[in-house]
């Protein structure tokens, strides 16, 4: 355990360990607290390794640290981040596309034209809309882009 605490390379090394831990955690819970306050941690660290004045230490930390969390972000969120969220979410389907196929009930409000589905008003697709009343019963045909496409169902 006093490993850890000594300013040496091995406990460099398992402060690293801990950082990248802390960093992978941080895409799942999306927060910046924990990225920035493990990259600090790093470089606090990096700069016990130095045998300085305190004022100098504080300096360096806090060079390292910005250095370090420029770097982060140009690296880890333009290029990482975005990649495991592309990995992570692709097998997921927003809840508004399971309407497609599903039964609406077409709304004329002031207008505009809707279609109540799962409680909740969507836009119509206008012409998709012909030769309907309110209040009927509709077939979700498409979901895109939040606008519905419908079609009459036939007796």
């Amino acid at each position: 355990m006093n490993l850890l605490f000594e300013p040496t390379i091995e406990g460099f090394t398992w402060v690293i360990a801990v950082a990248i831990t802390i960093i992978v955690l941080d895409i799942f819970f999306s927060t910046e607290i924990l990225s920035a306050t493990a990259i600090l941690g790093v470089a606090t660290y990096f700069t016990l390794l130095f045998d300085i004045s305190w004022q100098w230490r504080v300096l360096l930390a806090l060079i390292c640290w910005l250095a370090s969390m420029a770097l982060f972000y140009s690296l880890w969120r333009l290029f990482v981040a975005p990649a495991v969220l592309k990995v992570f979410s692709s097998g997921i389907k927003e809840s508004v596309h399971l309407a497609e196929g599903d039964i609406g009930e077409f709304r004329s409000i002031e207008g505009k034209m809707f279609v109540l589905w799962n409680a909740e008003l969507w836009p119509v697709e206008s012409s998709s809309t012909a030769e309907l009343s309110d209040r009927e019963k509709v077939l979700i045909e498409k979901v895109e882009k939040g606008v519905f496409t419908i079609a009459q169902i036939k007796p």
